[in-house]
């Protein structure tokens, strides 16, 4: 699913976010930054350990911290780790918005234009799909309204069930 706003790529996508040719991966991230479970386990194994050893080498995260490391040997230019779980693995809305709001912001500043978003944090315990792909989307929304000038967000899942709530976010909100 394909939708323009402001001359802004809006795109649904079923598949690998690790197979993507974008300049940005984001991925939901954990204080300690390891990349041991789901979609950030799937892009160490395809990316290289260098990219764990990178995060993990930088300070411990803080819930509503992005992270940014290299992306090894995948063909984005650069992860962002969105730091969304607290010590008591419990992820907040708020940091979510906070983590999307930060990653568009530097990738504006740093001249990426393809970003990639899982629909973070929605396997966690105070998340969920559809409020996840809801924030992200409504988050991209206003970045392109604002002039950002990105060429495509591509909102990418492995699950039917986010990729739903992927679409009708997009079909509400553009």
């Amino acid at each position: 699913m394909d939708l323009k706003c402001n001359g802004t790529k809006f795109t649904a996508l079923f598949g690998d976010i690790a197979e993507l040719d974008v300049d940005v991966l984001t991925v939901a991230s954990s204080p300690d930054l390891l990349m041991s479970g789901g979609i950030a386990l799937k892009i160490k194994i395809k990316g290289g350990q260098e990219i764990e050893d990178e995060a993990v080498g930088k300070d411990r995260g803080v819930p509503g911290e992005v992270i940014i490391t290299g992306a090894g040997s995948l063909l984005a230019k650069k992860i962002y780790h969105c730091v969304l779980l607290n010590d008591e693995k419990i992820a907040d809305p708020e940091n979510l918005t906070k983590c999307v709001r930060y990653t568009l912001s530097s990738c504006h500043e740093e001249g990426y234009s393809k970003i990639a978003f899982p629909a973070l944090g929605s396997a966690f315990k105070g998340l969920s799909p559809k409020l996840s792909t809801e924030i992200i989307v409504s988050e991209c929304k206003k970045a392109s309204e604002e002039g950002m000038n990105f060429e495509e967000f591509v909102f990418v899942v492995c699950d039917q069930t986010p990729y739903r709530y992927y679409k009708k976010a997009l079909k509400a909100l553009l």
